[in-house]
């Protein structure tokens, strides 16, 4: 190792410098430029590197230099440290990208190329492929199964950097920070599993005297192969947890996140919480202990200095195992304990009465209208999607079995099924021992024949009465406890067609926290798409319309000051009365 220390101001002063005129990858390979970033490394090694060559190198390169240099790697070393991957993970990658592997070593024969496949430490987990020369110098130097490419312990290469910022880099000769790597190029690119995590590293090698900057591409698309090959050597408790997670994870604001034996998944509104706030450990604790117990809860829990309401889904998986899949919402003041996910009060629904004698319910009405939440207020039910049965129908088929001798079970959109499937699901239905429901929106005859009762859940547009509980329940799932609506909001939402049914007045409600500076949401609070088809009636002209909406935009512009939207129409403050009067406007009062 050669002597001396790294200036670090002049290494902050030189990344500035790099930041303003970054070189494309393609003049990195110019023989001039190699020269150039060559002296600058003997420059940084002795400590004093100055000025010059620092437009040549990338802030990436001279971050990664300094990591080396502070790791004690040694500068001219040669040989790859040897690591023990871990056992059943590394064999596991190793298996499922085999066959892509081979291909890509037939690909590379002969072409002064070679590859490597890492876990997620950088460990190598399968043989090196591709020109057998090189292959065989490699494994000479250590290379091999279990031999590392840790930055802090063979310093810069483009593994190391890849795993560092989650993305592909190219590190290019002399960038390299030991010496012995000068007459390569060396590229890594993450690899994911189905829930996007790093699964591991694939590194592309290849002799400077033949490379050129078309490596990348090249490995990306090496590297996108193995993410679907990984995707699809999935088992089948993986792909259910990952339905599971992925069908709650749809509004990108809610903190969730999928648990199980094996698998600690989080969205980013998750993952953020993680980073900042809260306890992973704990949190993860928690919903093991709900999916252990085999029902869905809803939980207070403190979490760091917050309290956070979560609401943990079951999932049951294969051979009596089970995950969950919680949401987390910050809540102002604690709720209860624990209390069972919630369900519907007062007179029992011809839903309970159903499920009470045994009879299978088939829940029809449309998307969104809360078929689901209808069937889950019974009591707890293991749910399984009919849209992921596509991706293997006889797997699907096992789990239905499996889940129907288990407990109560729900089949969600019973109509996406292809008729082969179909027939064996209703097979299903009519011999399982415990109760059964399902969720359509046009259901076919045989599929009305084998469920003996049938209920239908209007449209949210048609239960107007409902629509001021809907409101402050899902206000309080929204972590909005105590906010409520201001009777000229709620009127507009009363009023509203929602043609996204409950789905979307959640969105309406979620956007409308934000906006909100109180405990009451206002008619500023609503999204103006909403507000406006709000006050529109059905069977109202097109002049009519646009004059209502006109009169309306006015009003809110003008912080429902009457005069002042008057002003601004260019009527009349009489003609304004009589307009707020004939579409039937409610000013805040205040106003």
């Amino acid at each position: 190792m050669c002597e001396g220390t790294v200036d670090v101001n002049k290494g902050a002063d030189m990344t500035q410098m790099m930041m303003r005129g970054r070189m494309s990858d393609a003049a990195r390979f110019d023989a001039g430029v190699r020269g150039d970033v060559a002296r600058a490394r003997e420059r940084f090694l002795a400590g004093d590197l100055g000025t010059a060559g620092v437009g040549l190198l990338t802030p990436e390169i001279l971050s990664s230099w300094t990591r080396s240099f502070d790791s004690g790697v040694d500068p001219e070393g040669v040989e790859l440290p040897v690591l023990r991957a871990e056992t059943s993970r590394g064999r596991r990658l190793a298996d499922t990208c085999e066959p892509i592997m081979r291909a890509l070593g037939d690909q590379c024969r002969d072409s002064d190329t070679w590859g490597l496949l890492l876990d997620r430490e950088c460990v190598q987990v399968h043989p090196n492929v591709g020109d057998e020369r090189l292959v065989r110098e490699g494994m000479e130097r250590g290379g091999g199964v279990g031999a590392t490419y840790r930055e802090a312990s063979v310093g810069t290469n483009g593994a190391g950097i890849s795993v560092e910022r989650l993305e592909p880099f190219m590190v290019v000769a002399e960038e390299h920070y030991r010496t012995s790597e000068h007459n390569l190029v060396s590229v890594g690119v993450p690899l994911r599993d189905i829930f996007g995590r790093l699964a591991g590293v694939l590194v592309m090698c290849q002799r400077i005297a033949s490379a050129n900057h078309m490596i990348v591409p090249y490995a990306q698309s090496i590297a996108r192969s193995i993410d679907e090959q990984i995707a699809l050597a999935s088992d089948g408790d993986e792909r259910t947890l990952f339905d599971a997670f992925s069908r709650h994870s749809r509004r990108p604001s809610l903190a969730v996140v999928g648990v199980s034996d094996h698998v600690f998944v989080a969205n980013n509104a998750a993952q953020q919480l993680l980073r900042e706030f809260v306890d992973a450990d704990l949190l993860r604790r928690t919903v093991l202990e709900v999916a252990a117990a085999g029902r869905s809860r809803l939980l207070s829990l403190r979490l760091g200095h917050d309290h956070y309401r979560v609401h943990c889904r079951v999932v049951e998986l294969s051979r009596g195992r089970r995950g969950a899949v919680a949401s987390l919402t910050r809540v102002t003041e604690p709720s209860p304990t624990a209390v069972d996910a919630p369900g519907p009060e007062g007179e029992a629904t011809p839903i309970h009465r159903a499920a009470a004698l045994g009879l299978p319910v088939l829940v029809v009405g449309e998307q969104g209208s809360g078929r689901a939440h209808a069937v889950h207020g019974v009591g707890t039910c293991a749910e399984i999607d009919a849209t992921s049965a596509a991706l293997d129908p006889a797997a699907w088929i096992e789990r239905l079995e499996t889940r129907s001798r288990a407990g109560a079970v729900l089949i969600r959109d019973l109509d996406a099924l292809g008729q082969k499937v179909l027939h064996r699901t209703l097979e299903v239905v009519r011999s399982a021992p415990q109760w059964v429901a399902a969720t359509a929106t046009r259901p076919l005859p045989e599929v009305e024949s084998t469920f003996p009762v049938t209920v239908e859940v209007a449209p949210l547009r048609e239960r107007t009465t409902e629509i001021a509980a809907i409101t402050e329940d899902l206000l309080t799932a929204l972590g909005g406890r105590g906010v409520r609506c201001a009777p000229e909001a709620m009127s507009i939402l009363a009023r509203n067609r929602w043609p996204g049914n409950i789905g979307q007045l959640r969105r309406v409600l979620a956007a409308a926290l934000v906006s909100c500076r109180g405990q009451v949401i206002t008619l500023d609070d609503l999204p103006r798409e909403i507000a406006v088809s709000g006050l529109t009636v059905g069977d109202e002209g097109l002049l009519a319309r646009t004059e209502r909406e006109l009169v309306f935009g006015a009003l809110r512009s003008a912080s429902w000051n009457r005069d002042a939207a008057a002003q601004s129409l260019g009527i009349s403050r009489a003609t304004m009365y009589r307009r707020i009067r004939q579409f039937g406007f409610q000013i805040p009062s205040s106003r």
